[in-house]
């Protein structure tokens, strides 16, 4: 006889997580980052708190061990319950794993959303602590690329704000890029979370801002750069200081950007872009 309360912690899980048939929305830009805030995307599943907590020790560990050393008595101890409540929410390990790398996914489309809320860059969106008024004659490219460079450097600094506020989903994704217990809902959710930021390489790549290079290769040249500053950090068990990712993140746009326009001046990263008029 089937256990009631397995089939209600399944399908409390299920309605979470999205079964592997659910059709997503495509995710673009800025309306694709107000849906993620408005929580089509947010960090954690509204699973109740012992699944919550499951997912929580199972990240952990996961994040430490890997998904194939970890066991499920071991992510039970580490969340309080037994083995068998573990199943009540999740029919194998594998799934709890896909309901592990969902969560980590979203705390990191979470944790980039608000860099894409903004319109698209733009020679007269520049970001603030320029010099006023701005150097007579300075070319419309040069501004574009201001404002780009302003936008990558808060992505920048986003991704590293995301690995210190959730370190162990950080460590996850960095080691189980797209591991083979990955259902098409969460497919599709690493599409949607990369498609802003492959959208706003390839938009910088028209416009002749970057360098033309596969918006995938950038990604993952970027996506490796922040990895290997984070496990720096980590090795000397310290933050990464402002100074320090101010760097790198001038760094990492240097290599990017188009030759012509490396060698404008260093901006701070600490505040988002924000409307400036023409001409002002």
């Amino acid at each position: 006889m089937a256990d009631p309360e397995a089939g209600e912690g399944r399908a409390e899980a299920e309605a979470a997580a999205g079964r592997p048939g659910d059709a997503a929305a495509p995710l673009g830009a800025a309306a694709v980052a107000a849906g993620i805030l408005a929580g089509e995307a947010v960090a954690g599943l509204a699973l109740p708190a012992r699944g919550a907590r499951i997912i929580e020790a199972a990240l952990a560990l996961f994040a430490e061990r890997g998904f194939d050393a970890t066991t499920i008595p071991e992510i039970a101890a580490a969340a309080g319950v037994g083995s068998g409540t573990i199943y009540r929410y999740f029919e194998t390990k594998e799934a709890l794993g896909n309901a592990a790398w969902q969560a980590a996914k979203r705390a990191l489309a979470a944790a980039i959303a608000p860099v894409f809320l903004a319109p698209a860059p733009s020679p007269d969106d520049l970001p603030p602590n320029l010099p006023d008024p701005l150097p007579a004659g300075l070319p419309a490219e040069a501004r574009l690329a201001l404002a780009y460079r302003a936008r990558f450097l808060a992505l920048w600094a986003a991704g590293c704000g995301f690995a210190r506020e959730w370190p162990a989903a950080f460590r996850f994704l960095e080691f189980h890029h797209e591991p083979r217990f990955l259902d098409r809902t969460s497919l599709r959710l690493s599409e949607q979370v990369m498609a802003p930021i492959l959208g706003f390489i390839a938009e910088g790549q028209a416009r002749g801002v970057l360098a033309p290079l596969a918006p995938q290769a950038v990604a993952a040249l970027v996506w490796g750069a922040l990895t290997g500053l984070v496990r720096e950090a980590a090795a000397m068990s310290r933050p990464i200081p402002p100074d320090l990712l101010a760097a790198t993140g001038a760094t990492m746009w240097r290599a990017l950007v188009v030759p012509a326009l490396a060698g404008l001046a260093p901006l701070p990263v600490s505040s988002p872009a924000r409307p400036r008029a023409a001409g002002t």
